[in-house]
């Protein structure tokens, strides 16, 4: 008897010690970081101690997000690709998988969050036993509006007025909260798993004046010269190979030198700067909390962001003085200018699949783990990583192909089977700097996607001045390995390494559709040339052409109209229709049902005659025909796989 007691109690503490090895995991997600911003990857903002966490761990060059918030933030959670969990855009709820808290809790971590969930559900229905944040995209730093959705756990805390007005600052409370959860469980001996995800630097533009002092006057050198001196940084490190070559400024983005509104774009990145600077400083509290604590030595910590820099919207004006960079409810952007630096060497920017808008900064630091301290990896690797890395670092069996039940919330789904991971665990690459085969990396935002497999990489952003349907964009292809700052397109000299890449990314896409039961290849996306933006800049005054789209937005609501009263059903809300341009879309989705409606055949009749009339129009002018919803350019149905060639 006495045997058997002995042996079961050894067993029961060689489990606590399994137990109590387990690292802890904190993830610090950054919202519309740009590559070359933080020291350590080029930049000249001050971030000491991020620089530290890669001195003492590694720094990896190609790791991709999800181009996007809602898409990062999901296959960050579940080890899925965006759009395999049902988000093709904006936020959605994660189906398909499981989320790594989830599954973590089940193994008994404590499982924490702050900041930006940016997700349908609320975080502690998927897994989470604290949150505090918000559920919305963007914030306004000091003063939370009175719609802006804040939850403390379950509770609903809108409109959120904080205590400490006169010093709120999401980021700093962002942290505060997290160091008041890591307190709360000082005692235990449980791993844990904190998620910290900022809304900094995403706009609007807000930073606290005496972090905005430190580097005003720092960006009149302008953004070409810092683009050259991120970019040498980023060679001399060894982060960018010197036969590399800096990708050219943006088109759309003027020279500095006949820039006029220097001072203007000087506090423009000097607060972008300011709000970095201060992520930093709250990261370097979160980490001493950690080492007071006692259990900095044994927890991972992995930094990185949802996307690249991000060059919506255009900079100060000057005609709203509320909007003036740093102000407390400043709505101020970043402009394509600075982010076109942000993104150092690469081009383009959030929502696109070229390296702009997915590669991000990636630090992993974890003492304990033996890592080879201020060293660079050139395994690539993508988001979904995340998850299958966890998992095996906490020994967590992933449930494939089980039915996955959530908590109901509103109409939510509560039921789905778990889809296989997409990811692949990089702790080998971690841990012992081996290299983790791939098949190929994947990538869809709403028009623009990529497929990587090996040093290849075709790309598209999904327009080029056309309204065209999906694949009637071209790929570009890139040897990534040779040239990863896209510069020069090999489309045309390995034409049929394209059409093979593209039957495997269309076979990928097919099948994701069938299950999310989404459209992906029917997302239209603009894109102006500059001769159509001049267009449009004369047509906007042109009483004529006005006229005939009063008439056209006449006929599409009476068609609208038609298509409710026949009780047609489409994927497209047709709510929406009141809201500007929305009814063009219903129109030509609702097109389909043109015969089976006596009515519709003279109103399309109609419509179409007016898209004629506005084109022989502008023909008329001199003028590029610059309308974004020609009927000539029909939704047409996918052509498979199989059809490809």
């Amino acid at each position: 008897m006495k045997e058997r007691f002995f042996f079961l109690f050894i067993i029961s503490m060689l489990a606590c010690n399994a137990q109590n090895s387990k690292p802890n995991i904190v993830v610090i997600f950054a919202d519309d970081l740009g590559y070359s911003d933080i020291g350590c990857y080029g930049g000249e903002i001050e971030t000491p101690n991020l620089d530290k966490l890669a001195n003492e761990g590694i720094r990896f060059t190609h790791i991709i997000n999800g181009s996007k918030c809602a898409p990062s933030r999901a296959s960050l959670l579940t080890g899925l690709y965006p759009i395999e969990t049902g988000c093709v855009g904006p936020p959605d709820q994660m189906v398909n998988g499981v989320t790594i808290a989830e599954l973590l809790k089940k193994e008994g971590y404590k499982t924490l969050m702050t900041g930006k969930w940016h997700g349908k559900e609320n975080p502690v229905k998927r897994g989470f036993d604290r949150f505090f944040g918000s559920t919305h995209g963007s914030f306004n730093y000091f003063e939370p509006k009175k719609n802006q959705k804040y939850w403390e756990d379950e509770s609903n805390l809108t409109p959120f007025i904080p205590n400490n007005k006169e010093e709120f600052y999401t980021t700093d409370e962002f942290t505060n909260r997290a160091i008041n959860f890591l307190e709360d469980y000082k005692g235990s001996k449980e791993p844990f798993f904190l998620y910290v995800a900022y809304n900094a630097p995403h706009y609007p533009l807000q930073a606290w004046p005496q972090d905005i002092a430190k580097y005003r006057g720092k960006y009149l050198r302008g953004w070409d010269k810092l683009r050259e001196q991120r970019f040498g940084r980023q060679q001399k490190m060894g982060l960018i190979p010197k036969n590399w070559k800096l990708s050219k400024r943006d088109v759309n983005v003027s020279s500095w030198k006949n820039y006029k509104n220097k001072d203007i774009a000087d506090l423009t990145m000097a607060t972008y700067a300011a709000m970095v600077d201060r992520m930093d400083q709250n990261i370097g509290k979160l980490i001493t909390k950690l080492e007071e604590t006692g259990r900095r030595e044994n927890t991972l910590i992995i930094f990185l962001s949802d996307n690249g820099g991000n060059a919506e919207g255009n900079m100060w004006d000057e005609k709203n003085l509320n909007n003036k960079p740093g102000l407390k409810n400043s709505q101020a952007k970043l402009g394509i200018e600075w982010a076109n630096a942000s993104n150092t060497p690469f081009k383009n920017y959030k929502r696109s699949t070229f390296n702009g808008g997915q590669l991000t900064p990636f630090i992993v630091n974890w003492p304990n783990g033996n890592l080879k301290k201020g060293s660079i990896s050139t395994q690539k690797g993508s988001i979904v990583d995340l998850m299958p890395t966890f998992l095996e670092l906490a020994n967590v069996k992933y449930p494939e192909g089980d039915t996955w039940t959530v908590v109901p919330e509103g109409n939510l789904k509560t039921e789905w089977k778990i889809k296989a991971l997409s990811g692949k665990s990089l702790l080998p690459a971690i841990k012992y700097n081996k290299v983790v085969e791939r098949e190929n990396f994947k990538g869809y935002f709403q028009g623009s996607r990529m497929l990587i497999s090996g040093n290849w990489k075709i790309v598209s952003n999904g327009g080029d001045g056309a309204i065209l349907h999906l694949y009637d964009y071209p790929w570009e292809l890139y040897n990534i390995n040779e040239d990863g700052t896209e510069t020069r397109n090999e489309a045309l000299i390995y034409s049929k390494l394209v059409d093979s890449l593209d039957i495997v990314y269309r076979n990928w896409i097919n099948e994701t559709d069938i299950y999310t039961n989404v459209k992906s290849h029917e997302y239209y996306q603009p894109y102006y040339t500059r001769e159509q933006k001049q267009a449009i800049e004369i047509l906007e005054k042109d009483s004529i052409y006005n006229k005939l789209m009063a008439k056209r937005r006449a006929i599409g609501l009476s068609i609208v109209d038609k298509l409710k009263s026949a009780n047609v059903k489409m994927k497209t809300t047709l709510g929406m229709e009141k809201l500007p341009m929305s009814y063009f879309g219903i129109v030509e989705i609702g097109r389909k049902n043109r015969d089976s409606v006596p009515e519709l055949i003279s109103l399309y009749k109609a419509w179409d005659n007016n898209i004629i009339c506005g084109e022989k129009y502008c023909e008329h002018l001199g003028l590029v025909f610059f309308d974004v919803w020609k009927i000539q350019e029909k939704i047409r149905p996918r052509t498979t796989s199989l059809e490809v060639n």
